[in-house]
């Protein structure tokens, strides 16, 4: 059985990957126009197909609130693979485009953004569940929050650093996203454990 802790972990988790396919969309739809003409139209056949695999996952967690939470774990495996294919059709796009140093930029940039306010939002959610414990079960709920906190913190200046290195490739920038988007599951994974420890 899945509980409420569970559940919401898991709708976090789609949440985070909806907002950095919003933030790449927007972020490969803005140097769309400047492209050659056939690479332009490679381009805008990808983005199409990202929009395709967006509205899947948003069809997916449409199903999933409609049915209730036992399964979410199925879902969850589903949303992988939706995301390894969004994570290749990035990929394709930067390889037709690989020669736009900035798109590369752009593009990490604002998947790096979304990250970080998929991290602010998962704080104050939390630290709002958190304020509901009795205060016997305060401390160690606020404990693994400071924890996700400070992974949060060493997350943004990776990504920071890795976009201020200004990365030569798509492959260099896409591990900074992925190491990111690991160290916020697994802090995640902590806080959802500690909640369940104190409820």
């Amino acid at each position: 059985m899945t509980s409420e802790t569970d559940t919401h972990l898991f709708s976090n988790w789609a949440k985070e990957r909806l907002d950095e396919i919003d933030a790449t969309l927007a972020a490969l739809q803005s140097r769309a126009g400047t492209l050659q003409a056939e690479t332009k139209k490679q381009a805008e056949k990808t983005i199409a197909e990202i929009r395709a695999q967006q509205q899947v996952i948003q069809e997916m967690l449409r199903k999933q609130r409609e049915e209730g939470t036992a399964s979410w774990t199925n879902l969850l495996r589903g949303l992988e693979s939706n995301w390894a294919s969004f994570e290749s059709l990035v990929q394709s796009y930067m390889t037709v485009t690989w020669t736009d140093a900035q798109n590369l930029q752009e593009t990490f940039g604002a998947r790096a953004e979304a990250q970080r306010r998929a991290w602010q939002e998962a704080l104050e959610n939390w630290r709002g569940k958190a304020n509901s414990f009795a205060a016997a079960h305060r401390k160690e709920a606020e404990d693994a929050l400071n924890q996700l906190k400070a992974a949060a913190e060493a997350a943004k200046a990776r990504l920071e650093t890795q976009q201020k290195a200004g990365a030569e490739s798509w492959d260099a920038l896409r591990t900074a996203l992925e190491e990111s988007r690991a160290a916020f599951d697994k802090a995640t994974r902590k806080v959802v454990e500690a909640f369940k420890k104190t409820a």
